[in-house]
């Protein structure tokens, strides 16, 4: 007499063939929420930036006749930026030995508007992460003049192209540049 067993069940080789699938498909799915995570941040970057410049834009509308002066305070403070102080430092040293006034509260000359705003716009990028400059935008020296407001973030700094201080060349992809037309 032949007994026939018939196989019951998983088997060990099947179950670890479906493990192996799994851990694949959740390997798959957690780089994709890292890709989608770091394009969160970034467009959180983007957007801050566009407040800050935004906001910068609109005190240039409100304080024509001052324009060099916004763009020389904020050169300034990128200025003092190095490898041992940092942008929020240089603002904060900025607002003591510079701005004088409250002018959200008193009554403010326009060279006082222009320390005043140019500090409050610097603190707000640095509360958002990212670094200011403002430039005269390039071909526009013999034409109308346009001001060209660049934030940068994640290390690299808001210049155009080729970085004076170090010569490497600064990724696009982290800079957002806004022109202002200033009549």
């Amino acid at each position: 007499m032949t007994k026939i067993i018939n196989q019951q069940g998983v088997g060990l080789v099947e179950v670890l063939v479906a493990l192996l699938l799994l851990a694949v498909a959740v390997l798959g799915f957690s780089a994709l929420n890292m890709v989608s995570i770091k394009a969160t941040d970034d467009s959180v970057l983007i957007a801050n930036a566009n407040t800050v410049m935004r906001g910068l834009s609109e005190d240039l509308r409100l304080n024509p006749k001052n324009i060099p002066g916004y763009q020389k305070e904020i050169q300034s403070v990128l200025g003092n930026v190095s490898d041992t102080k940092d942008y929020c430092a240089a603002v904060t040293d900025y607002k003591t030995s510079s701005v004088t006034k409250n002018c959200d509260s008193d009554s403010c000359t326009a060279e006082e508007l222009v320390k005043y705003n140019s500090w409050s716009t610097m603190k707000q990028a640095c509360e958002n992460g990212v670094l200011l400059n403002m430039i005269t935008c390039p071909g526009t020296a013999d034409k109308q003049l346009r001001q060209c407001i660049i934030t940068s973030w994640n290390g690299t700094e808001p210049v155009f192209g080729v970085s004076s201080a170090s010569s490497k060349l600064v990724p696009m992809s982290l800079e957002y540049i806004m022109q202002a037309l200033i009549a």
